[in-house]
């Protein structure tokens, strides 16, 4: 049906009126969407790390540091702070670096340094402009971080080497024996000794100008140490050096084939070079007998009756006139006459060990005969 003039009329009018408020509502609709566009593609995440603070995330479409530092609640930066901004997989990340002093003492002054972030001790004295060496100690090492709130301290270190010639005082070499039992202060000295010579390598170490410690680095011997040897009192220390069987409470353990009881023991000594009748060399723990009670070469051990003194492992290797008229069941040899005559006569007791024993201890005493060079040992 078609409309009347009139109503035509009545809809021109309301569209005149009312098209601009349509066309402005439909305008600022359109702005605020592309407004809201705009935003949504600026906005992004971005973390703040603050060295003297908390580490903390936001989202904002601010680009600006002050405006990321004032959205972040993370205080503005002093004078020497640093910020440095890295991109992140998600958005970016803001590193407020605060400065801090590092106190550098060295050479007998202190120096402070304003820096930011980690760095080595290495890395601080080369902005310091300070060197260093391989003998210098640097504390903490230089390869290092200093850690905030410490300080580096370089301590100069030299050396110094110097030789000297050293006398080697002579050493006392004691022989524990009981041949002195019956005067126990007793010292004899068998070889008197000397003095060496030694040329030595000192180094001194030097710390920022005060001695450190000196160590040795180097010693030659020029001239041997000679030992003086001196035979004191040993209780029970045997005269002579041979072996055989251990010995309890005075009594070979094993072995024994033949024991005398309460015989007198003599003294005797000879040249350095003698033999005894078997032919034998004469040295300590060589003895003689009768050789028609005791055989030649039969080894013995021989102690006094009450056990204080002890001439030990011993030879049948001579003999002589007393005692095959038994006017002495057995005759000890001495390298020195002085101890043959302090010990001229003990009672003694004799054990004669069996052939299997003694051979079994030949070739150990055959050697210690070989080495028995010095007389009186």
């Amino acid at each position: 049906m078609a409309l009347s003039v009139k109503t035509r009329e009545h809809i021109r009018r309301w569209a005149a009126l009312a098209g601009p408020k349509w066309g402005a509502l439909l305008g600022g609709a359109a702005a605020l969407a592309a407004a809201i566009a705009f935003t949504g593609a600026a906005l992004h995440f971005t973390t703040v790390a603050d060295t003297h603070g908390d580490t903390v995330r936001i989202l904002t479409a601010a680009t600006d540091l002050a405006a990321v530092l004032q959205q972040s609640d993370t205080p503005p930066l002093g004078e020497h702070d640093e910020a440095v901004w890295s991109q992140t997989e998600d958005g970016e990340r803001l590193d407020v670096l605060r400065a801090y002093t590092v106190p550098v003492t060295a050479d007998g002054a202190m120096q402070e340094l304003t820096v930011t972030g980690t760095h080595t001790t290495a890395e601080l004295l080369e902005r310091a402009g300070l060197t260093y060496t391989a003998d210098d100690l640097l504390t903490p090492a230089a390869d290092e971080i200093v850690p905030e709130g410490s300080g580096i301290t370089v301590q100069r270190v030299t050396y110094n080497e110097y030789t000297v010639d050293e006398v080697v005082p002579t050493e006392i070499e004691e022989i524990p024996t009981s041949l002195f039992y019956r005067k126990q202060s007793k010292v004899m000295t068998l070889e008197e000794g000397h003095d060496g010579q030694d040329t030595v390598v000192y180094r001194e170490k030097w710390i920022d100008g005060e001695w450190a410690e000196t160590n040795e680095i180097e010693r030659v011997n020029e001239a041997e140490m000679v030992p003086t040897v001196q035979k004191i009192y040993g209780e029970q220390a045997p005269v002579s050096g041979f072996v055989g069987p251990d010995v309890v409470d005075g009594v070979p353990v094993e072995g024994v084939a033949a024991t005398y009881t309460g015989q007198r023991a003599t003294g005797y000594s000879a040249s350095a070079t003698a033999k005894g009748a078997s032919g034998r060399r004469l040295t300590y723990g060589t003895v003689a007998i009768n050789p028609g009670v005791i055989p030649y070469g039969s080894l013995l051990y021989i102690t006094s009756d009450d056990g204080k003194f002890v001439y030990g492992y011993a030879y049948a290797a001579d003999t002589g006139t007393a005692l095959v008229q038994g006017k002495a069941f057995i005759d000890l040899y001495y390298e020195t006459y002085e101890e043959s005559v302090e010990n001229a006569v003990i009672p003694v007791t004799v054990y004669v060990l069996d052939d299997e024993t003694a051979a079994r201890y030949k070739e150990q005493n055959d050697a210690i005969l070989e080495a028995d060079t010095v007389v009186g040992r």
